[in-house]
């Protein structure tokens, strides 16, 4: 049986998924920890659509690259038939974003754009991009 995900800091329980807007008809849903991205990932089910899922700014820093890899492993482990992406803010920091790729993070955004962190993403099959807004 799978081990349950460390639970969430406080700062992740202000508030449950909310949809921050649509990139070209897909909604951009804000997650915090399990409980948002399970639920983020139900509506969609029950909605037919595919949701792009992010992370608070700076996520890294403040949750880690392994709960971050964690959660985006149990989402597609228990949501294959939903169409989504889980898109892990790092901030302005590089270390973070290897780490959230070593953790298995496929999709990282930085504040900054970094060719390094880009050309590397890519090595591994994932990608830095752009954060919705």
């Amino acid at each position: 049986m799978r081990s349950p995900l460390p639970q969430p800091l406080p700062l992740a329980r202000e508030r449950s998924a909310a949809v921050l807007g649509h990139s070209m008809s897909r909604p951009v849903i804000l997650v915090h920890d399990w409980r948002t991205t399970e639920a983020a990932l139900q509506a969609a089910r029950a909605d037919g659509t595919s949701p792009i899922l992010i992370t608070p700014e700076g996520a890294a820093s403040f949750y880690g690259a392994g709960y971050l890899g964690a959660l985006q492993e149990r989402a597609e482990t228990e949501f294959p038939d939903v169409a989504f992406e889980l898109i892990v803010d790092c901030g302005d920091a590089p270390g973070h974003a290897l780490a959230c790729l070593r953790a298995g993070v496929k999709r990282i955004s930085m504040s900054e754009p970094n060719d390094k962190i880009a050309d590397i993403a890519r090595q591994m099959g994932a990608e830095l991009v752009r954060r919705p807004t």
